[in-house]
């Protein structure tokens, strides 16, 4: 068990990074506040921090929890580097699911290379009522992996003349179930069958002629004896019978003839593996296993509860955000406003200065000091000075969302 670790640096730039800097608190479809680098506890509305006050927020209000729990739950020894992804990740991914994880499970039996396989067990999150793979997520658990296994010292050798990589089946997922699906079987007239593949056909319609064709390829693919394949009702090695390939190539021609629709399984059962032979696979990560149970007397807070948003809210708050954003673009605006004026005000003065230098602008009153000579390049200096300061702080003005 680690005592009195904090997250480093390297931990806490990964942090920032997959969690995203909000200057202003945003409004969430769970109707909760966000603003800064995932601060969701106190967040309010009409809240603004810049990056350094959120990267304080995060680091000596948000994580120390989370780093006390991480010391908690995980009772072998830690580098900086585990510790740093173990961090992220239980800030991710909540208290609960933390600490029933097969990444904790692994640290504490001391298989640091089965706990670092575990990361990639949390990748998935639900979008719009559906759970699914979000690529946000793939790429900061790739993030937390490689900064767990990035031991102090010098790269391990993994060299291709020493370990030549192989194919790993155990992290594919399961295959997918058996489903029914709808094939129309069209029966032809007993007194007619088909020729034989040697026998040369004086009438035969295009339908007819696209199906034998279909049926003399996959004779020469599977390698079939022309004799087996007369009989019309023997399925194929795949399940596909020839009634099924005309049936197929009637309907991509517009042939359309009355049929029987039945019911046949594809792919066959016979071609999926056995289930019974297949290695056992880890249970899924929704499931939740409580392997430990150190949240007792903690004062973790889980701000990752599950909650259901309905479409409304979503909509609402995207509306709010949207009139924040066009109000926040108002005085965005009126605060660079008084720039643009002095920036108008210099242009005039250098404008001015140009004309009076090259005689553009003709007066019929004789230069009674000597200063009067160097006005015009004064203006000039003046103007350009006063301008380009003043546009500066315009765009600035106008870009800034700290």
């Amino acid at each position: 068990m680690a005592l009195n670790m904090r997250t480093s640096q390297a931990g806490l730039d990964l942090i920032k990074a997959f969690e995203g800097f909000r200057a202003r608190s945003e409004l969430l479809p769970n109707g909760r506040w966000m603003v800064g680098y995932g601060h969701v506890r106190r967040a309010k509305k009409g809240v603004r921090v810049n990056k350094t006050e959120a990267e304080a927020i995060l680091r000596e209000y948000d994580l120390p929890p989370v780093e006390r729990f991480v010391m908690r739950c995980v009772l072998a020894p830690m580098t900086q580097n585990e510790f740093d992804a173990l961090v992220s990740l239980a800030f991710n991914i909540g208290p609960k699911a933390f600490s029933g994880s097969d990444v904790v499970a692994g640290m504490n039996a001391g298989n640091r290379l089965e706990a670092a396989a575990a990361f990639d067990l949390w990748r998935r999150a639900k979008i719009g009522g559906r759970v699914q793979i979000v690529d946000a997520l793939v790429r900061r658990r790739a993030a937390e992996k490689a900064l767990f296994l990035n031991a102090p010292g010098r790269l391990p050798v993994a060299s291709s003349r020493l370990y030549r990589a192989m194919h790993d089946s155990d992290a594919l997922p399961a295959p997918p179930p058996t489903r029914e699906i709808l094939v129309e079987h069209h029966s032809l007239p007993e007194q007619e069958s088909l020729p034989e593949l040697g026998e040369e056909e004086t009438v035969r319609t295009a339908t007819e002629a696209a199906a034998e064709s279909v049926r003399q390829q996959m004779v020469r693919i599977l390698g079939e004896d022309s004799a087996e394949t007369q009989n019309d009702t023997v399925p194929a090695d795949d399940g596909t019978t020839a009634e099924e390939i005309a049936a197929a190539v009637s309907e991509l021609a517009g042939d359309p003839a009355p049929s029987q629709v039945t019911k046949s399984v594809w792919p066959p059962l016979n071609d999926l593996p056995d289930v019974a032979d297949a290695p056992e696979r880890a249970a899924p990560s929704d499931t939740q296993v409580v392997a430990l149970d150190p949240i007792e007397g903690t004062d973790v807070i889980d701000d990752l509860e599950q909650v259901e948003v309905s479409p409304e809210s979503i909509e609402r708050a995207v509306e709010i955000n949207q009139a924040m954003d066009a109000e926040e673009r108002r005085g965005s605006l009126l605060n660079a406003l008084p720039f643009g004026l002095l920036a108008l005000i210099g242009a005039a003065l250098g404008g001015y200065g140009l004309a009076s230098q090259f005689g553009m602008i003709q007066s019929d009153e004789t230069i009674e000091s000597p200063l009067a000579i160097y006005l015009p390049p004064f203006l000039i200096l003046l103007g350009v000075l006063l301008f380009a300061t003043m546009a500066y702080y315009f765009v600035r003005s106008l870009s800034s969302k700290d």
